[in-house]
Protein backbone atom coordinates (compact mmCIF):
# COMPACT_ATOMS: atom_id res chain seq x y z
CA UNK A 1 0.00 0.00 0.00
CA UNK A 2 2.67 2.73 0.89
CA UNK A 3 4.47 1.66 -2.72
CA UNK A 4 1.60 2.06 -4.48
CA UNK A 5 0.79 5.66 -2.58
CA UNK A 6 4.60 6.21 -3.35
CA UNK A 7 3.65 5.72 -6.89
CA UNK A 8 0.73 7.56 -6.33
CA UNK A 9 2.22 10.65 -5.31
CA UNK A 10 5.08 10.55 -7.83
CA UNK A 11 3.34 10.96 -10.60
CA UNK A 12 3.11 14.51 -12.32
CA UNK A 13 -0.44 15.81 -11.78
CA UNK A 14 -2.69 16.94 -14.53
CA UNK A 15 -2.70 20.51 -15.58
CA UNK A 16 -6.16 21.71 -15.80
CA UNK A 17 -7.45 23.38 -18.82
CA UNK A 18 -8.24 27.06 -18.65
CA UNK A 19 -10.33 28.23 -21.72
CA UNK A 20 -9.11 31.23 -23.39
CA UNK A 21 -11.92 33.41 -24.24
CA UNK A 22 -10.70 35.19 -27.59
CA UNK A 23 -10.89 39.24 -26.78
CA UNK A 24 -13.35 39.25 -30.21
CA UNK A 25 -15.46 36.56 -28.38
CA UNK A 26 -18.49 38.00 -27.10
CA UNK A 27 -20.20 36.89 -24.51
CA UNK A 28 -24.88 37.05 -24.55
CA UNK A 29 -24.68 40.26 -22.88
CA UNK A 30 -21.66 41.95 -24.16
CA UNK A 31 -23.46 41.45 -27.32
CA UNK A 32 -26.94 42.76 -26.17
CA UNK A 33 -24.60 46.12 -25.30
CA UNK A 34 -23.30 46.36 -28.27
CA UNK A 35 -26.48 46.02 -30.40
CA UNK A 36 -27.98 48.84 -27.95
CA UNK A 37 -25.26 51.10 -28.44
CA UNK A 38 -25.63 50.56 -32.04
CA UNK A 39 -29.18 51.16 -31.99
CA UNK A 40 -28.54 54.33 -29.91
CA UNK A 41 -26.21 55.76 -32.17
CA UNK A 42 -28.46 55.96 -35.15
CA UNK A 43 -30.53 57.59 -33.34
CA UNK A 44 -27.95 60.14 -32.73
CA UNK A 45 -27.00 59.68 -36.88
CA UNK A 46 -30.66 60.23 -37.77
CA UNK A 47 -31.24 63.68 -35.32
CA UNK A 48 -27.70 64.85 -37.02
CA UNK A 49 -29.23 64.40 -40.72
CA UNK A 50 -31.64 66.71 -39.46
CA UNK A 51 -28.78 69.39 -39.54
CA UNK A 52 -27.16 69.25 -43.17
CA UNK A 53 -24.73 72.07 -41.98
CA UNK A 54 -23.40 70.91 -39.10
CA UNK A 55 -20.71 69.01 -40.54
CA UNK A 56 -19.30 72.00 -42.03
CA UNK A 57 -20.19 74.37 -38.81
CA UNK A 58 -18.13 72.03 -36.46
CA UNK A 59 -14.92 72.17 -39.01
CA UNK A 60 -15.31 76.13 -39.15
CA UNK A 61 -15.73 76.16 -35.66
CA UNK A 62 -12.63 74.04 -35.15
CA UNK A 63 -14.61 71.81 -32.89
CA UNK A 64 -13.22 68.40 -33.08
CA UNK A 65 -16.83 66.23 -32.92
CA UNK A 66 -18.35 64.31 -35.55
CA UNK A 67 -22.01 65.15 -36.30
CA UNK A 68 -23.71 62.56 -34.37
CA UNK A 69 -20.91 62.70 -30.93
CA UNK A 70 -21.82 66.64 -31.22
CA UNK A 71 -25.51 65.93 -31.08
CA UNK A 72 -25.31 62.99 -28.29
CA UNK A 73 -23.08 65.71 -26.22
CA UNK A 74 -25.84 68.58 -26.99
CA UNK A 75 -28.49 66.12 -25.91
CA UNK A 76 -26.90 64.96 -22.53
CA UNK A 77 -26.20 68.51 -21.80
CA UNK A 78 -29.73 69.37 -22.58
CA UNK A 79 -31.09 66.74 -20.15
CA UNK A 80 -28.56 67.89 -17.42
CA UNK A 81 -29.45 71.23 -17.70
CA UNK A 82 -33.20 70.29 -18.11
CA UNK A 83 -33.32 68.17 -14.61
CA UNK A 84 -31.16 70.72 -12.64
CA UNK A 85 -33.99 73.55 -13.49
CA UNK A 86 -36.89 71.41 -12.75
CA UNK A 87 -35.11 71.02 -9.42
CA UNK A 88 -35.15 74.30 -9.08
CA UNK A 89 -38.66 75.11 -9.79
CA UNK A 90 -39.57 72.35 -8.34
CA UNK A 91 -38.53 74.15 -5.12
CA UNK A 92 -40.16 77.35 -6.34
CA UNK A 93 -43.36 75.89 -6.91
CA UNK A 94 -43.25 74.07 -3.58
CA UNK A 95 -42.35 77.18 -1.56
CA UNK A 96 -44.92 79.59 -3.32
CA UNK A 97 -47.94 76.65 -3.22
CA UNK A 98 -47.80 76.92 -7.52
CA UNK A 99 -49.29 73.59 -8.87
CA UNK A 100 -46.86 71.00 -9.65
CA UNK A 101 -48.33 70.21 -13.12
CA UNK A 102 -46.82 72.75 -14.37
CA UNK A 103 -43.29 71.43 -14.26
CA UNK A 104 -44.76 68.77 -17.00
CA UNK A 105 -44.80 71.66 -19.11
CA UNK A 106 -41.35 73.22 -18.43
CA UNK A 107 -39.64 70.39 -17.85
CA UNK A 108 -39.78 69.31 -22.03
CA UNK A 109 -39.63 73.50 -23.05
CA UNK A 110 -36.24 73.86 -20.99
CA UNK A 111 -35.16 70.95 -22.68
CA UNK A 112 -35.51 71.85 -26.11
CA UNK A 113 -33.78 75.10 -25.28
CA UNK A 114 -30.83 74.61 -23.85
CA UNK A 115 -31.13 71.77 -26.89
CA UNK A 116 -30.95 74.80 -29.32
CA UNK A 117 -28.40 76.35 -27.09
CA UNK A 118 -25.95 73.70 -27.46
CA UNK A 119 -26.78 73.31 -31.41
CA UNK A 120 -25.89 76.97 -31.59
CA UNK A 121 -22.85 76.47 -30.06
CA UNK A 122 -20.73 76.46 -33.60
CA UNK A 123 -22.71 79.23 -34.81
CA UNK A 124 -21.21 81.23 -31.93
CA UNK A 125 -17.96 79.40 -32.42
CA UNK A 126 -17.50 80.49 -35.99
CA UNK A 127 -18.75 84.25 -35.93
CA UNK A 128 -16.19 84.15 -32.90
CA UNK A 129 -13.03 83.07 -34.94
CA UNK A 130 -14.27 84.47 -38.23
CA UNK A 131 -13.91 88.00 -36.20
CA UNK A 132 -10.24 86.79 -34.72
CA UNK A 133 -9.19 86.52 -38.34
CA UNK A 134 -10.83 89.60 -39.80
CA UNK A 135 -9.15 91.40 -36.94
CA UNK A 136 -5.71 91.75 -39.14
CA UNK A 137 -6.43 90.47 -42.27
CA UNK A 138 -6.08 93.35 -44.43
CA UNK A 139 -2.60 94.16 -42.69
CA UNK A 140 -1.54 90.33 -44.03
CA UNK A 141 -2.78 90.88 -47.01
CA UNK A 142 -0.49 94.16 -47.71
CA UNK A 143 2.35 92.55 -46.29
CA UNK A 144 1.74 89.90 -48.97
CA UNK A 145 1.26 92.37 -51.48
CA UNK A 146 4.44 93.69 -50.61
CA UNK A 147 6.30 90.58 -50.19
CA UNK A 148 5.01 90.20 -53.90
CA UNK A 149 6.48 93.12 -55.54
CA UNK A 150 9.47 92.92 -53.77
CA UNK A 151 9.78 89.94 -56.07
CA UNK A 152 9.37 87.30 -53.33
CA UNK A 153 8.24 84.04 -54.48
CA UNK A 154 4.10 83.32 -53.61
CA UNK A 155 5.85 80.44 -51.05
CA UNK A 156 8.31 82.89 -49.26
CA UNK A 157 5.69 85.57 -48.82
CA UNK A 158 2.92 82.76 -47.60
CA UNK A 159 5.64 82.24 -45.16
CA UNK A 160 6.62 85.53 -43.77
CA UNK A 161 2.59 86.47 -43.40
CA UNK A 162 2.27 83.19 -41.50
CA UNK A 163 2.94 84.55 -38.07
CA UNK A 164 3.11 88.00 -36.27
CA UNK A 165 -0.51 88.45 -37.49
CA UNK A 166 -2.76 86.69 -34.66
CA UNK A 167 -5.55 84.41 -35.68
CA UNK A 168 -5.07 84.93 -39.58
CA UNK A 169 -1.41 83.76 -39.58
CA UNK A 170 -2.63 80.40 -38.42
CA UNK A 171 -4.77 80.53 -41.93
CA UNK A 172 -2.07 80.94 -43.81
CA UNK A 173 0.39 78.65 -41.58
CA UNK A 174 -1.76 75.91 -42.65
CA UNK A 175 -1.20 76.53 -46.26
CA UNK A 176 2.20 76.53 -45.89
CA UNK A 177 1.99 73.24 -44.70
CA UNK A 178 0.15 71.78 -47.07
CA UNK A 179 2.09 73.36 -49.61
CA UNK A 180 5.18 71.94 -47.68
CA UNK A 181 3.92 68.08 -47.92
CA UNK A 182 3.54 68.47 -51.67
CA UNK A 183 -0.08 70.25 -52.50
CA UNK A 184 -0.08 72.53 -55.24
CA UNK A 185 -0.60 75.82 -53.84
CA UNK A 186 -4.36 76.37 -55.27
CA UNK A 187 -5.57 72.60 -54.03
CA UNK A 188 -3.49 73.50 -50.76
CA UNK A 189 -5.54 76.89 -50.53
CA UNK A 190 -8.84 75.83 -52.02
CA UNK A 191 -9.06 73.24 -48.71
CA UNK A 192 -8.30 75.39 -46.31
CA UNK A 193 -10.47 78.62 -47.29
CA UNK A 194 -13.30 75.57 -47.48
CA UNK A 195 -12.44 75.10 -43.84
CA UNK A 196 -12.59 79.06 -42.84
CA UNK A 197 -15.90 80.88 -41.59
CA UNK A 198 -14.33 84.41 -42.70
CA UNK A 199 -15.45 85.50 -45.60
CA UNK A 200 -12.78 88.23 -46.33
CA UNK A 201 -10.06 85.91 -45.95
CA UNK A 202 -11.82 83.52 -48.88
CA UNK A 203 -12.18 86.55 -50.71
CA UNK A 204 -8.48 87.40 -50.78
CA UNK A 205 -7.22 83.91 -51.15
CA UNK A 206 -9.75 82.49 -54.08
CA UNK A 207 -8.60 85.91 -56.00
CA UNK A 208 -5.08 84.13 -55.46
CA UNK A 209 -6.01 80.97 -57.16
CA UNK A 210 -7.63 82.55 -59.77
CA UNK A 211 -4.86 84.81 -60.36
CA UNK A 212 -2.57 81.52 -60.38
CA UNK A 213 -5.03 80.02 -63.09
CA UNK A 214 -4.88 83.19 -64.94
CA UNK A 215 -1.93 84.41 -65.13
CA UNK A 216 -2.41 87.84 -63.98
CA UNK A 217 -0.70 90.00 -61.71
CA UNK A 218 -1.14 88.25 -58.47
CA UNK A 219 0.20 91.64 -56.66
CA UNK A 220 -2.05 93.83 -58.34
CA UNK A 221 -5.55 91.62 -58.29
CA UNK A 222 -4.39 91.49 -54.35
CA UNK A 223 -4.37 95.14 -53.81
CA UNK A 224 -7.60 95.92 -55.98
CA UNK A 225 -9.44 93.39 -53.68
CA UNK A 226 -7.72 94.88 -50.26
CA UNK A 227 -9.14 98.09 -51.30
CA UNK A 228 -12.51 96.11 -51.46
CA UNK A 229 -12.51 94.58 -48.61
CA UNK A 230 -10.87 98.06 -46.59
CA UNK A 231 -13.61 100.03 -47.95
CA UNK A 232 -16.34 97.72 -46.72
CA UNK A 233 -14.66 97.21 -43.07
CA UNK A 234 -14.75 101.05 -43.11
CA UNK A 235 -18.59 101.37 -44.08
CA UNK A 236 -19.45 98.58 -40.83
CA UNK A 237 -17.58 100.37 -38.50
CA UNK A 238 -19.39 103.85 -39.57
CA UNK A 239 -22.96 101.30 -39.53
CA UNK A 240 -21.86 100.32 -36.08
CA UNK A 241 -21.30 103.70 -34.99
CA UNK A 242 -24.71 105.19 -36.27
CA UNK A 243 -26.27 102.08 -34.42
CA UNK A 244 -24.89 103.18 -31.20
CA UNK A 245 -26.85 106.13 -30.85
CA UNK A 246 -30.12 104.73 -30.34
CA UNK A 247 -29.25 102.46 -28.79
CA UNK A 248 -27.24 104.33 -26.21
CA UNK A 249 -30.43 106.36 -25.75
CA UNK A 250 -32.57 103.12 -24.37
CA UNK A 251 -29.71 101.75 -22.54
CA UNK A 252 -30.31 105.62 -20.45
CA UNK A 253 -34.13 105.47 -20.69
CA UNK A 254 -34.34 101.78 -19.40
CA UNK A 255 -31.16 101.11 -17.64
CA UNK A 256 -31.00 104.73 -15.41
CA UNK A 257 -34.06 107.24 -16.07
CA UNK A 258 -36.89 104.61 -15.94
CA UNK A 259 -35.22 102.20 -12.51
CA UNK A 260 -34.23 105.50 -10.89
CA UNK A 261 -37.70 107.36 -11.27
CA UNK A 262 -39.88 104.30 -10.72
CA UNK A 263 -38.35 103.43 -7.15
CA UNK A 264 -38.90 106.79 -6.29
CA UNK A 265 -42.32 107.06 -7.29
CA UNK A 266 -42.98 103.52 -5.78
CA UNK A 267 -41.53 104.80 -2.88
CA UNK A 268 -43.61 107.91 -2.35
CA UNK A 269 -47.02 105.82 -3.76
CA UNK A 270 -46.59 103.17 -0.71
CA UNK A 271 -45.43 105.95 1.64
CA UNK A 272 -48.93 107.38 1.61
CA UNK A 273 -50.82 103.35 2.34
CA UNK A 274 -48.43 103.76 5.73
CA UNK A 275 -45.25 102.12 6.86
CA UNK A 276 -46.17 98.58 7.26
CA UNK A 277 -46.93 98.25 2.77
CA UNK A 278 -43.35 99.97 2.61
CA UNK A 279 -41.39 97.52 4.75
CA UNK A 280 -43.85 94.39 3.57
CA UNK A 281 -42.94 96.13 -0.21
CA UNK A 282 -39.40 96.66 0.59
CA UNK A 283 -37.77 93.30 1.59
CA UNK A 284 -39.35 92.24 -2.04
CA UNK A 285 -38.56 95.70 -4.15
CA UNK A 286 -35.11 96.70 -4.03
CA UNK A 287 -33.80 92.92 -4.50
CA UNK A 288 -36.23 92.55 -7.59
CA UNK A 289 -35.28 95.66 -8.82
CA UNK A 290 -31.45 95.11 -8.46
CA UNK A 291 -31.70 92.06 -9.92
CA UNK A 292 -33.60 93.35 -13.03
CA UNK A 293 -30.84 96.38 -13.12
CA UNK A 294 -28.19 93.68 -13.45
CA UNK A 295 -29.74 92.06 -16.10
CA UNK A 296 -31.07 95.56 -18.24
CA UNK A 297 -26.94 96.40 -17.59
CA UNK A 298 -25.71 93.08 -18.46
CA UNK A 299 -28.40 92.78 -21.62
CA UNK A 300 -26.90 96.23 -22.82
CA UNK A 301 -23.48 95.59 -22.53
CA UNK A 302 -23.81 92.68 -24.47
CA UNK A 303 -25.54 94.32 -27.24
CA UNK A 304 -22.50 96.62 -27.98
CA UNK A 305 -19.61 94.44 -27.46
CA UNK A 306 -21.41 91.60 -29.21
CA UNK A 307 -21.93 94.30 -32.73
CA UNK A 308 -18.71 95.96 -31.95
CA UNK A 309 -16.49 95.22 -35.12
CA UNK A 310 -13.05 94.39 -34.31
CA UNK A 311 -11.64 95.36 -37.71
CA UNK A 312 -7.94 97.07 -37.98
CA UNK A 313 -7.51 99.68 -40.51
Amino acid sequence: MIGDYMAKAGKPKKQEKVEVVHPTVTTPIREKYIKRTKRINKIFYSIAEQFPNLKVKLMMGKMKYSPAEFVRKSIYAALAYAIMLSIVLFLVFSRFDINLWYLAITGPVSFLFFFWMWMMLPDAKMVSRAKKIDEEVVFAGRHLVIALRGGITLFDALVSVSSDYGEVSKEFHKIVERISLGESPTQAIREIVAQCPSKYFNRIMLQVVNSIVSGSDLANSLDAVLDQVATEQIIKLKEYGQRLNPLSMFYMLFGIVFPSLGIVFITVILSFTGGAAVTALGGYLLPSMLIILIAIQFIFLTAIESGRPKFMI
